[in-house]
């Protein structure tokens, strides 16, 4: 496990009760292979509902999910722009499948801090005017692992 600050930006497309009435049964499932063929980019990650997670625990939602992977940087910025570069061209076919499919999108970031150091956060405006364009909020995780403060002495 690395020490330094970890990075990990990543846009998913996913079918799930969110999307879906109470009064309608919902069907949380679509082709995955139908977003890798129309975008032309192949998922980093992919589960449909229904399927084994774990040995307890099967998946609620079909997502189909392209990532940076734990990228080891304080630029922020540039791992947003890894994500952004990739999708920036398929705005129109992203918004076809939002609709066609009936999927919403999340766009993420997820930091991994050690010993305090933390990137700066910031979006952009060519990353906000992309998500904007594809109707999706950002989302940023923190998780941070425990650091010893020195005592200043006055």
């Amino acid at each position: 496990m690395s020490e330094n600050t970890l990075v990990e930006v990543y846009l998913d497309f996913k079918k799930d009760i969110y999307l879906e009435s109470i009064d309608y049964e919902p069907d949380w499932d679509f082709s995955l292979q139908t977003v890798t063929n129309r975008l032309g980019i192949s998922p980093t990650k992919t589960r449909k509902v229904g399927e084994w997670m774990n040995s307890i625990r099967r998946s609620d939602l079909t997502q189909w999910k392209y990532s940076t992977g734990k990228i080891e940087t304080l630029d922020f910025e540039m791992a947003l722009n890894k994500v952004v570069d990739t999708f920036k061209d398929k705005v129109d076919i992203i918004n076809e499948l939002k609709k066609e499919l009936g999927l919403r999108t999340s766009f993420c970031a997820v930091t991994h801090v050690y010993e305090g150091i933390s990137p700066g956060y910031s979006f952009p405006l060519n990353i906000m005017k992309f998500l904007v364009s594809i109707d999706t909020e950002p989302e940023i995780d923190e998780y941070v692992y425990g650091f010893v403060e020195e005592d200043i002495e006055d």
